[in-house]
This record gives structure tokens, C-alpha cells and sequence, in this order.
């Protein structure tokens, strides 16, 4: 149990994101880089995940919490338990970030990331649009796993 426990809160980004780790390879995104599947442009990536960070700190209105994993246990599972499947359609609120200069854009996602993650759990966290009211410790492993999930889509 304590193994799969700190599993679980390695992959959270209160301890993850804010590392050198997690922003170097941020860095190691090229604005041309083919993606390995999916639909995004690298530069449509980091737009879509910046509006996820920026949802999180509460800077990024994306309107009022709906849809079937806005509620418990349905919310959790996805988060915690579930990967998240390639394919899936994002809501279209996630989607309207449009990207403008390639450094500045990364910029922004790197400065979000570092002001999330000095966060903390424990802070006063907004309801997500597709999942609703969530705890902080969930706010971090979701962050986690979508960066994780894009950057890989990408090869990074």
C-alpha cells in the first residue's frame, strides 16, 4: 500500500511539475515537431494545456461545471484511475486559446506551470468545467496527467 501511495503522489503536480525536470522537458518542444498521434500542432498543444493550467489557477473562465464528470465517483476514477484515452474529444472551451508566437505562448505555459505548482493542495482551488468541484490534491494529478499525456503525444 505505501508503495502504490507514493505512486500515486509522485505523479501529482505539487511534486512533478514545478521540478526543473518537468520544465526542461517543456523545453524540449519544437514548434514544427510532428505529432506521433492525435490532431494538435505542437503549437495548438501548448494553447490547449495552458487553458487546463490556467483553468486550475483560476485565471481562465471556462463557464460553469457540466457534464457527466462533474459528479462523484465518476470525476475521481477519471482523474485518479483511468488513463486518459487517446481520441477523446476535448470540450469545446479548451479548444479557444489560438496560438501567436511560439516562445512567448511556451513562456506563458512555464510561467502557469510554476505558479500552480507553488500552489499547493491545500489552497482554495475552482471547479473544473468537465469535472467540477475537485480537491487540490485531484487539481495536481489532473494537471499532471494531461501535460503527461500531450507531451508524450509529441514524443517528449
Amino acid at each position: 500500500l505505501r508503495r502504490r501511495l507514493h505512486a500515486v503522489l509522485r505523479r501529482s503536480a505539487f511534486f512533478v511539475v514545478p521540478s526543473a525536470v518537468a520544465l526542461a522537458s517543456i523545453g524540449h518542444l519544437l514548434a514544427a515537431v510532428i505529432f506521433q498521434w492525435g490532431r494538435f500542432t505542437a503549437p495548438q498543444m501548448v494553447c490547449h494545456v495552458t487553458t487546463g493550467v490556467g483553468q486550475g489557477l483560476g485565471e481562465i473562465d471556462l463557464g460553469p461545471p457540466r457534464g457527466p464528470l462533474t459528479h462523484w465517483p465518476l470525476n475521481w476514477l477519471v482523474i485518479h484511475v483511468v488513463p486518459f484515452p487517446r481520441g477523446a474529444k476535448a470540450a469545446p472551451e479548451m479548444l479557444a486559446r489560438v496560438p501567436t508566437m511560439w516562445q512567448q505562448d511556451v513562456g506563458t505555459l512555464r510561467s502557469m506551470i510554476e505558479r500552480f505548482g507553488a500552489r499547493g493542495p491545500d489552497a482554495a482551488w475552482p471547479a473544473s468545467r468537465v469535472f467540477g468541484r475537485i480537491s487540490g490534491r485531484s487539481w495536481g494529478t489532473l494537471q499532471y496527467k494531461h501535460l503527461d499525456f500531450h507531451l508524450r503525444q509529441f514524443g517528449v
